[in-house]
C-alpha cells in the first residue's frame, strides 16, 4: 500500500511549524535539526557550521485535519517561492463533524492574516468549497463531497 504526503520546503521551516501548530492547530509536531546526534559522523565536507545546524530543520513532519505533511528548509535557507503549492481536503459534507473542523480551520486562518481568496460557502460543485493562502505562499483548500 502506499500514502501521498506533500512535503514543502522552506526558508526558515521552524516558523512555518510554529505557525501551522499555533495558529491553524497542526498537532504531532516533529522534527529532526541539523546538529541532531545522527549526524555526528558525517564527513567533514558535509557538516554545517554549529550556530546554523542548530536552526536548520532537516526533517519534520505535522498533522492538520488528520493528514500528514512533510517539511525541510531549503539548503543554506535560499529564498524560495511556494506559490503553487496547493493542497485539498476533500470531506464528507454531511458530516457535521468534518465542516466544523474545516470551519474552525478556516477561522483560524483567517484570524491568523492568511489571505482568504474564496471565504469557505457552496459553489457549482459543493455546497462547501473554500481556499486561502498561509504567509508562506501554500494554498489549503477544502471541499465537501
Amino acid at each position: 500500500m502506499f500514502n501521498v504526503i506533500p512535503y514543502f520546503n522552506y526558508q526558515n521551516t521552524l516558523q512555518a511549524l510554529e505557525f501551522y501548530e499555533t495558529k491553524l492547530g497542526a498537532t504531532n509536531v516533529q522534527k529532526v535539526m541539523g546538529d541532531s546526534e545522527m549526524f555526528k559522523d558525517m564527513p567533514e565536507e558535509y557538516k554545517m557550521p554549529e550556530e546554523v545546524a542548530k536552526n536548520f530543520v532537516m526533517n519534520a513532519s505535522f498533522t492538520l485535519l488528520d493528514k500528514t505533511f512533510m517539511a525541510s528548509d531549503t539548503w543554506g535557507n535560499r529564498d524560495i517561492n511556494n506559490e503553487g503549492a496547493q493542497v485539498c481536503f476533500i470531506f464528507d459534507g454531511n458530516d457535521e463533524e468534518a465542516v466544523n473542523r474545516v470551519k474552525d480551520l478556516f477561522q483560524k486562518a483567517e484570524l491568523a492574516g492568511c489571505k482568504i481568496p474564496m471565504p469557505l460557502g457552496p459553489t457549482e460543485w459543493t455546497n462547501l468549497y473554500g481556499s486561502f493562502t498561509d504567509p508562506f505562499g501554500v494554498s489549503w483548500m477544502a471541499s465537501a463531497e
